[in-house]
């Protein structure tokens, strides 16, 4: 894991723990502890006398018989001054009685003095109830918000928030709580007064859509600074009540007066405007925001948003009620019915994370919840046991007692042992059964000879044996994979998206994989610094993905391809042994693989064998290899492709006009893919031959277009045409090939060269052809000889090539005989005896005609 995660769980660890037991402590020490008594009834200081204003309806103090207008003279016998201070104390003394004391108040009506028992009640603080139930369920969902995602500054921020909520959930007093309680709650609501609003204002600046405005730290730093210095303020003041026993008062003993005075009066005026300011404009920020997020995540919201905007109304209209009627005693009973609503935005917010997804929780949320219910669970039978056996055993003397207790404690922790083991065990498989998983993907005897097969089997078994948040299984090619796409958040909390981009694998880890069978690397910042060396976005690309672990296969000696493991278990590390059984798996996996390969090899290899077979019988079917006989004409005709299949053309028809044509041509390139394009052209030919009155340019114009079309763009067609007629008329059309020889009796110094301009048919970009026809006619034993630059361009040892002039001495040489048939066989046979090292596709065509 990240070390920067890492201190960042343990910082959130700590401050949980904090603020709930914070929290909680005080709940129980307000409520249970230390609460305080109450006589349902208010009093104020009217002309030196204690005067009973107000009284509940269907309270104690009505009970008792109270009214309005009452002066208080004494209680329990006790006077007090008719003073703020005097009342304060008289509070206290009804506040330290237990619940269900009768205290006996003397009061004067209409000048006669009466005596009326006044039993005291302990109502439950609703308004701290419903504050620590929203402080609760809002650190709740935020702690599974930041244990999913803690780089994320808006769901720390989503947690502070809620955390700080938790605090001030206890930040209340009621009853007589001794003076360190007093001092503590004071600094928690201090706390909690200097980081709530500006907080609140910070996290809507994040969240849902990021605001320019949280780039300003300027800005920023007068918001934090401005509510630290109102908390600050705050907490004197109170320490300075502390002091004067609830009262504000001078060293001189009298109350603040003058200048002191109107700066109190006006921190008073002050403090609660700025309050209402940041919770509106949290609120105004959290409606941008929406408008701005995307559809989906503005329908997600909508519900948390208006949950917000009421509460943050309800509060506001509480805030005006209470500067009208704050001195009221039924107003301050039912404040709790304006704080009631509050749990609603963490729930609203609750329900958006879980129904849309707004953060992945659902990685933590089972591990977590079920660790705290099991802890929870077996705390709470243990405490109530221990309640009920000692309401029920109340003579076991202490000393047995305590002994009682540690002899529970042994089987409780027994208990709850087994009980977190069960629920690791639902988190996590033991190593034996872990191996066996992982290793089953290799096991299998029908895997061993498909690719394919091994590894979905191995995928299967290492995302059954670790449940890793990711898991990919990518090919190397050419030393480097292809790294998946990938989405994450900056420190800025701004989405981040990496396309794919390929990962090299450096020649040393490769060699020490080969070597040493080092095939298990971590991906951590800490031991990848080969990652770092090809630059910060190929880390920052691992680091979205949350890889932890890359297993490398090899095949024999062969990197085939890598495994990414993202974290197992809800985000628990691999250790050493994870490591060693992953190595494991990857030598196991690199055995059967290279079985698989080998046999995918022969398949491909007999296959191929197989295909190119039935190519070249396909290829010689095209290729006119035997002419039916044309009088008054000798033909001979031969095409020796270099490989199974090649890319020469030779072709021969009658035309339906009676006269013959003849074509010798060269695709650009060797092989199957040469004699698939061989194939177009032969049958764009065989097209073009049965079509009536089609002239040569014709022909060579149509054959441009259409291949121009069928061909690459490097790919091209070069040809040679001849139409002859029986009476030795022949055209002669060429298209970039090598012109034809013609032989005569006149030729004494060997064969003409006839060599029509034409550009080679298919290329790009398109141009004009240009194409020329010549046209004569073949003498008696004349001969017109076509051939392709395989035969030209035959090369010997020493390099150099067979060339035009050999070829056409040697033509010359054959010409004598009579024969072109003998002719060909004999061309072909010295080429093959000068070619050493040019291999090429070989075709030949000699038309004669007879004596």
């Amino acid at each position: 894991m990240n070390p920067y995660l890492k201190r960042i769980r343990w910082r959130l660890l700590w401050i949980s723990f904090a603020c709930l037991t914070l929290a909680l402590g005080s709940f129980a020490l307000n409520q249970w502890v230390y609460a305080g008594s109450d006589d349902q009834c208010s009093w104020v200081v009217e002309k030196g006398k204690i005067v009973i204003r107000e009284i509940l309806p269907d309270g104690v103090a009505e009970e008792a018989g109270l009214l309005e207008g009452d002066e208080l003279v004494k209680i329990q016998g006790r006077a007090y001054e008719a003073t703020l201070e005097g009342t304060l104390r008289a509070q206290r003394f009804i506040n330290g009685k237990p619940e269900g004391a009768i205290l006996i108040y003397t009061v004067k009506r209409q000048g006669r003095q009466i005596l009326l028992p006044v039993r005291l009640v302990k109502p439950l603080d609703w308004v701290q109830l419903a504050l620590l139930a929203n402080g609760i369920l809002a650190w709740a969902v935020s702690l599974l918000v930041v244990l999913s995602a803690p780089e994320r500054k808006s769901s720390r921020h989503f947690f502070y928030l809620a955390a700080t909520a938790l605090l001030m959930s206890g930040a209340a007093i009621s009853g007589n709580p001794p003076l360190v309680m007093l001092v503590l709650v004071t600094l928690m609501a201090g706390i909690a007064s200097a980081l709530l609003p500006p907080l609140w204002i910070h996290f809507f600046l994040r969240f849902p859509h990021p605001s320019e405005w949280r780039r300003h730290r300027r800005v920023l730093q007068a918001v934090y600074g401005t509510f630290a210095l109102l908390a600050l303020v705050q907490v004197l003041v109170r320490f300075w009540a502390i002091a004067g026993d609830g009262v504000l008062k001078t060293v001189a003993g009298t109350p603040p007066d003058g200048l002191l005075k109107l700066l109190l009066n006006a921190f008073g005026i002050v403090a609660t405007p700025l309050y209402i300011a940041a919770a509106l404009t949290g609120l105004g920020f959290f409606i941008a925001g929406a408008f701005k997020a995307p559809e989906r995540l503005r329908r997600a919201l909508l519900p948390s948003l208006i949950v917000t905007a009421a509460i943050c109304l309800d509060l506001l209209a509480w805030t005006i009620l209470q500067a009208k009627y704050g001195n009221s005693l039924l107003f301050r009973r039912q404040i709790f019915i304006f704080i009631l609503p509050a749990p609603l935005i963490p729930i609203s917010f609750a329900y958006a994370i879980f129904r849309h997804g707004l953060f992945d929780v659902q990685k933590v949320l089972l591990r977590w919840v079920s660790y705290m219910a099991i802890l929870a669970l077996t705390v709470a039978a243990y405490l109530g046991g221990l309640a009920w056996a000692f309401s029920h055993l109340s003579a076991i003397p202490p000393g047995w007692a305590g002994a009682l207790i540690g002899i529970l404690a042994l089987p409780l922790g027994w208990a709850l042992r087994r009980l977190l083991k069960g629920i690791r065990r639902r988190f996590r498989r033991d190593f034996s059964s872990t191996r066996d998983i992982a290793l089953s993907a290799v096991r299998e005897p029908r895997k061993r000879f498909s690719e394919e097969a091994l590894v979905k089997s191995l995928r299967r078994a290492l995302g059954e044996a670790f449940q890793p948040q990711l898991l990919e299984i990518l090919r190397i090619e050419d030393r480097q994979i292809l790294l998946p796409a990938a989405e994450a958040s900056d420190r800025e909390d701004r989405r981040i998206y990496f396309p794919p981009q390929p990962l090299r694998i450096p020649p040393g880890l490769l060699r020490l994989a080969r070597e040493n069978r080092e095939l298990v690397l971590g991906l951590g910042s800490e031991e990848a610094d080969w990652i770092r060396d090809q630059g910060g976005t190929a880390r920052a690309h691992v680091d979205a993905l949350e890889a932890q672990l890359l297993l490398l296969i090899l095949a024999g000696d062969t990197p085939h391809s890598v495994v990414l493991l993202g974290g197992k278990y809800a985000e628990l590390n691999y250790g050493r042994e994870d490591r060693e059984l992953l190595r494991e798996v990857a030598l196991a996996a690199g055995q059967v693989l290279e079985t698989a390969v080998m046999h995918q090899r022969l398949v491909v290899q007999e296959r191929l064998s197989q295909e190119l077979e039935t190519a070249r019988r396909i290829q010689e079917g095209l290729v006119t290899s035997h002419v039916p006989p044309i009088p008054g004409f000798h033909v001979a005709l031969r095409l020796e492709p270099a490989l199974e299949t090649g890319g020469d053309l030779l072709f021969v028809k009658r035309r339906p006009s009676g006269t013959w044509l003849a074509a010798v041509g060269d695709i650009c390139g060797k092989g199957l893919a040469a004699a698939l394009y061989m194939a177009q052209a032969t049958a764009l030919l065989e097209q073009a031959a049965q079509t009536e009155n089609q002239k040569l340019e014709e022909i060579l114009c149509s054959l441009d277009l259409t291949l121009r079309q069928l061909l690459g763009h490097r790919g091209f067609l070069t040809l040679i045409l001849l139409e002859w007629d029986e009476a030795g008329n022949y055209r002669l059309a060429r298209a970039g090939h090598p012109g034809a020889l013609v032989l005569e009796e006149s030729g004494e110094e060997g064969p003409r060269e006839v060599l029509p301009h034409g550009r080679g048919l298919g290329l790009r970009p398109a141009g004009p052809g240009d194409w020329q026809v010549i046209e004569g006619v073949l003498p008696p034993r004349g001969w017109m000889v076509l051939y392709s630059d395989g035969l030209s361009e035959a090369m010997n040892r020493e390099g150099e090539l067979y060339g035009l002039g050999r070829l056409s001495s040697q033509l010359r040489r054959l010409w004598g005989t009579g024969s072109p048939r003998a002719a060909c066989e004999a061309v072909f046979h010295d080429v093959a005896a000068f070619d050493t090292q040019n291999r090429d596709d070989r075709t030949l065509f000699i038309l004669g005609r007879e004596a």
